[in-house]
């Protein structure tokens, strides 16, 4: 279900998107369609946003539909190539970029980060899309974004499922935020968190 060695289109909406082998679907593992939605229903006409660990581009996609102005990050180079595929595909203007989070964009701020992290606790390496899923023993995948997201944005969007792993724990690695939504999305419960100042626990 997640993983193609061919490329294909995956219905989406009311359109299609591309997926490159290695790209995690967004709409069959449900989380990164869920969230496209959730953000483009927040955004406003020339807000910048910062679409962090993009994978095909779905949330960025749909903020760029919404009239956000939208950088694209993502670690894999795959994940890149997807992005910009899809992007010349719905004709939206969408700048991609390859970086570790924040470190090819040193200095640049934009008004809302949103990220779909890697929620499941263990090690990455060697594992079938093991940095979009798993975020290190301690969750230090989440954590190196906590600390590293105040320098760029005003606020911070972050979903986490319940499905399959220590929801408590990737909570908690998040630091202090409050649930902005909360939903059972084909039976996984899906909680989107807004870190920012003043945001309290939640």
């Amino acid at each position: 279900l997640w993983q193609s060695r061919r490329a294909y289109a995956r219905p989406w909406g009311d359109s299609v998107l591309l997926v490159l082998p290695g790209v995690l679907d967004p709409v069959a593992t449900k989380v990164g369609a869920w969230l496209a939605e959730k953000a483009a229903a927040a955004a406003s006409p020339g807000e910048r946003w910062v679409d962090m660990g993009c994978g095909t581009g779905v949330v960025g996609i749909a903020l760029a539909r919404a009239g956000a102005q939208v950088t694209s990050i993502d670690i894999d180079p795959d994940a890149v190539r997807n992005a910009r595929a899809n992007a010349a595909l719905h004709q939206v203007p969408l700048e991609v970029v390859e970086s570790d989070l924040f470190a090819a964009v040193p200095g640049r701020r934009w008004d809302r980060v949103v990220y779909n992290v890697p929620f499941w606790p263990g090690d990455p390496a060697g594992k079938p899309f093991g940095r979009a899923m798993f975020a290190g023993a301690g969750f230090e995948a989440i954590r190196a974004f906590a600390a590293a997201w105040p320098a760029h944005a005003d606020e911070a969007w972050v979903v986490l499922s319940e499905y399959g792993g220590d929801f408590a724990g990737a909570r908690a690695a998040l630091g202090p935020g409050r649930t902005i939504a909360r939903e059972k999305v084909g039976g996984e419960w899906l909680t989107l968190v807004s870190l920012g100042p003043g945001a309290r626990s939640g």
